[in-house]
Order: structure tokens, then sequence, then C-alpha cells
């Protein structure tokens, strides 16, 4: 061990106090920087998943060929610039006549706008394996892709769920990554148990406090056409409330074990995920093409699926008039990069600018811990004045002294830092699992605690071991 680490170590034990004093507030200068550094990390982590899965990456294929008058402006008429010619800059617009008769040109504009189709294929074919092998790794720019199929089944008595129907809905693998799901309580599904049928349940928090309020719904039992399906896991979803408000409970299940349950070989819908926000629309028209090749659709033949992103049910969600949001998302190019990339954006600034707040004052908690080391340095420096003058008498040079007290501050600094390093991340722990934070840690913020700690002590110790350095010998060899 160098000798100037001995030195310093056994000047800091002898003066335990200040010592732990100075500790003390440079371990809550770092410990602050830690729980910035994982607040900060944390918000933007689940910043980032609420767009990615609140966000318009998620488009929904179903069967049917029946549309709705709220998807008037739907992909199916939009994709590729929608109404934009002939609108902007003309006499009539929305200032100049009701909203009722805009809202009516615009639909007779895209009547005449989109493709002559005349035919109705009747029935429309289900959705199958080949549409879900096809969306999963046939489309360029898809991420993920999902079938799911539900329907009320009845349950046995000899069953512990208090009610005797359930809304089976079988998902697949992938499910719980795109919808968005956060284990509460025991474990999800894993991919052998969804190949193989395994008879296992997921709930919502919702589903599984009204079925057992008072005790945890982990091995509960389902009974369904004689099978047995235990309960392995609680998640919180997006749709969580919803699902705890309908009068008939809704339980998860592997897709293949739903299928045989229901006794259904097809789909009720294929949702997929985009790569990103600005993909949403391209692959949305990739897959109407693909679709419609794959289910030999004649050009003058209608689709018999349709295609919804979410864009469509942003607008209304926020407060927008369901006729101004099938407007804009009919002449608006691009809409979901428009507008959504835009949101993420001010959503990510925002937790930047959360993250500086607590910058500045974990740099205040870091400029107090810095005099402290500074005070308790020059304090050391004046009660050794005779030592550091006998030393000098007895050869040693301005580099020796002066790096002797640096290495004292150094120590302090490290020290400081490796108790702040544990009181930071003890409390991001305690954040997330008391409060229920959002919180990260990685092995970047041990880096950070030393590297701040060290950059500090070398900053607020260099001035007093510069004084020590620069001391007269023979002014210090007459302190007594």
């Amino acid at each position: 061990m160098p000798m100037s680490l001995v030195l310093a170590l056994r000047t800091l034990l002898q003066n335990r106090l200040r010592a732990s004093l100075t500790l003390s507030g440079m371990g809550v200068g770092v410990a602050m920087v830690v729980v910035v550094y994982g607040l900060g990390l944390g918000a933007q982590r689940q910043i980032e998943t609420q767009i990615e899965v609140s966000g318009p990456t998620l488009i929904t294929v179903r069967s049917g060929n029946f549309q709705p008058p709220a998807m008037l402006a739907s992909i199916e008429n939009n994709i590729g610039g929608g109404l934009t010619e002939g609108f902007a800059g003309e006499d009539e617009g929305f200032g100049d006549s009701s909203f009722e008769e805009n809202a009516a040109m615009l639909a007779a504009r895209q009547r005449a706008l989109a493709p002559k189709m005349t035919k109705v294929r009747s029935p429309a074919l289900p959705l199958r394996d080949a549409e879900l092998t096809l969306l999963s790794s046939g489309i360029e720019g898809v991420r993920a892709a999902a079938a799911t199929v539900s329907g009320n089944l009845t349950l046995d008595s000899d069953g512990d769920a208090p009610v005797r129907i359930a809304r089976v809905k079988g998902i697949q693998y992938s499910w719980p990554d795109m919808d968005g799901w956060r284990l509460l309580e025991g474990r999800l599904i894993t991919e052998a148990e969804h190949t193989s049928s395994a008879l296992l349940v997921v709930l919502t928090r919702a589903v599984a406090d009204r079925l057992w309020p008072n005790e945890s719904p982990l091995g509960k039992v389902f009974g369904i056409k004689g099978l047995r399906l235990e309960t392995i896991g609680v998640v919180e979803i997006g749709s969580d409330d919803e699902s705890g408000s309908i009068i008939v409970p809704e339980i998860f299940v592997p897709l293949t074990t739903a299928t045989e349950l229901l006794g259904t070989d097809t789909y009720d819908e294929i949702s997929v995920r985009s790569v990103n926000v600005g993909k949403t629309s391209e692959v949305a028209a990739s897959i109407k093409s693909n679709l419609r090749i794959l289910r030999e659709i004649p050009d003058d033949t209608l689709d018999d699926f349709r295609i919804q992103t979410q864009s469509l049910n942003a607008l209304p969600a926020l407060g927008t008039d369901p006729r101004l949001a099938r407007a804009v998302y009919g002449n608006v190019e691009q809409f979901e990069q428009a507008a959504f990339e835009e949101m993420a954006n001010s959503l990510r600034q925002a937790a930047r600018t959360f993250t500086y707040l607590l910058s500045s004052a974990a740099a205040v908690c870091l400029t107090v811990g810095g005099i402290g080391i500074m005070n308790i340095m020059l304090v050391s420096v004046a009660a050794r004045t005779r030592e550091i003058g006998l030393r000098m008498a007895l050869g040693a040079r301005v580099h020796d002294v002066l790096t002797q007290f640096l290495v004292e501050a150094l120590t302090l600094a490290f020290l400081g830092g490796i108790l702040g390093f544990l009181v930071g991340v003890s409390v991001l722990y305690l954040a997330e699992v008391t409060f229920g934070w959002a919180t990260a840690m990685s092995p970047f913020m041990l880096i950070l605690a030393m590297a701040t700690s060290a950059t500090t002590g070398a900053i607020f110790g260099y001035f007093p071991a510069r004084k020590a350095a620069n001391l007269d010998p023979v002014v210090g060899l007459k302190m007594e």
C-alpha cells in the first residue's frame, strides 16, 4: 500500500468525528446524484414504454366487410395522402359553413376519391393461421404480431371462482409485451406453456380483487368443460379498469388452450406492432395489399377485412369531436408521425427538464460535500503545520506534501462515494417498492458515484493541499 494512502487513513482514524461528518456530507451529495440518475432513467424508460404501448404503433386486423360510420376516414380510404388535394385554401372552409355541412362534404369527397369497388364478398373469410403467419413474418416494418380469440364459457361448479360464466381470452406469448402488461403477482405463461396448451390462467388486478377481494388469487382454479385451469399470475394493463367493471370477468389463457375450449380454429383479431410511430401508416398499407393478395380478392371487390390504427381513436379520447378527428385523420398525411412524434418529443423534453431540476439539487449537495472536504482539510493543514515543516526540513519535496494531502482528500471523497452509492440505491429501491415510482438501476451508477466523488474531492482538496505544499519550513518548525 502506498505510504501516502497509509498516512491518509491514519490521519482520518485519528480524527474520526470530523471525518465522519465530512463523509456524511459527501455521501448525501453522491446519493443525490445516484437518485437523480435512477429517477431520470426510470422516467425516461417509462415514457418510452408508454409511448410504445399507447402510441399509434398498434394496428388491428379483423375479419368482416362492414365499415361503421366512424371508420369513414379509416386506413382503407386515406393511406397515401387522404383528401388534402382540393381542400386547403378553398372558400368552403370550416369557417364559412356549419360543421355538419363540412363533414358531409368531406365524406362525399372521400367517396368520390375512393376506388370504384362495387362487389362484396359475403360471408367474409375468417382470420386463420395463414393470415397470422403473413403478418408475423411477411410484412416489412412489423415488430410483433399476436392473434387473440375470446368467448363466454360456463364454469364448472367444482372450481374456486364465485361466478358461473367467464370470458375466456386466448393470447399468444408476445401479447403481454405488446399490450403493456406489468406483472404484479406470480408469473406469466411461458412460451413452452403457450405451445403445449397449458391449463393456466392470468388475471388482471381488477378481476382478481373482484373474485377474491380478501385473498391471493394464485393457485385458484377455474373449472371449464371438466378441465381445471390454475391461476398463476396477476397483471396490470391499460384496460384494467374496464375489465374490472364488466359483469362477466375476463381471464387470459394460452391461445391454443382457448381454441380448444371454444372449439374454433379461427381468430377474432390479429394485432400488429409497427417498429415505430412513423412507420404505422406504411405498415398498415402493406398489410392491406398483402392481405388482398393472400385472400385472392379481385380488384372490383371490397375488402373482407378491417384494418384500424390507434390514431383515429386517439383524438376523440383527448376530447376532440369525432367528426373533426375523422376530418383531421383523413386529411393529414402521415398523421401518426406528425402528431405522436411531436407528443413523444414533448414527453421526452419534460423528462429531461425534470432530470435537470433534480440535477441542480444534486449539484448543490455535492458542493456542500466538497466544501466539507475543503473545511476539514484546511483544519488539518492548520493543525499539522509543525508536521509539514518537519517533513520538508527532512527533505520532503513540494510534490510529496501536495500528494499527501490530495490523497487524504480523495480518500475522504472515495469513502463518501461508496456511502452515497449504497444510500442512493437503497432510496431508489424503497421509492419503487413503497411508492411505486418508476426507477432504474444500472452498473453505471457505481462508476458515476465514484467519478463524481473523486472529481469533487480533487477540486475541493486541491486548495488545502496546495496551501500545505507552499508552507515555509521555517514557519512550520516555529509553530507549537
